[in-house]
């Protein structure tokens, strides 16, 4: 049976479902999509790779520094290297004035202390870490 003046290729009325080009701009905006997506997660990774080799050389810079309770036993540090990981340890003879918690300077006399500058840093890298801390002498200087 032949149906005159229908079209076989007239769209119906409440036809559903997308067109090639609209499939088309659709794919092409989820790709700029996953585009972004795939860049931010990239930089994230990064980021914490960098967040845990910080944390790792300062959990190293601490752990040296807690070997030596007085300055004299500094000495023996200067160097290292702990797996990947390798430090270096500066340490400088300084006076400190006591105060108390106003700010106030204690009667007592000043105290000699050595500055301790530590720097860790990655086989192969830069440095990754650096730190400050004092020690006190056991015997004054």
């Amino acid at each position: 049976m032949i149906l005159r003046g229908v079209s076989a290729r007239a769209p119906r009325r409440g036809q559903r479902g997308f067109n090639l080009l609209e499939a088309l701009v659709a794919m092409a905006i989820a790709a700029i999509a996953f585009t972004a997506l795939y860049r931010t997660v990239g930089q994230s990774s990064k980021v914490v790779v960098d967040v845990q080799a910080r944390v790792e050389a300062a959990m190293l810079a601490r752990s040296v520094l807690a070997r030596a309770t007085f300055a004299e036993d500094l000495a023996p540090l200067q160097t290292g290297q702990e797996g990947p990981w390798q430090w270096r340890l500066q340490a400088a003879q300084q006076t400190v004035t006591l105060t108390d918690t106003t700010g106030q300077a204690l009667e007592s006399p000043t105290v000699p202390v050595a500055r301790v500058d530590i720097e860790v840093a990655r086989e192969g890298a830069g440095r990754v870490f650096e730190m400050t801390a004092w020690k006190p002498y056991r015997n004054a200087p």
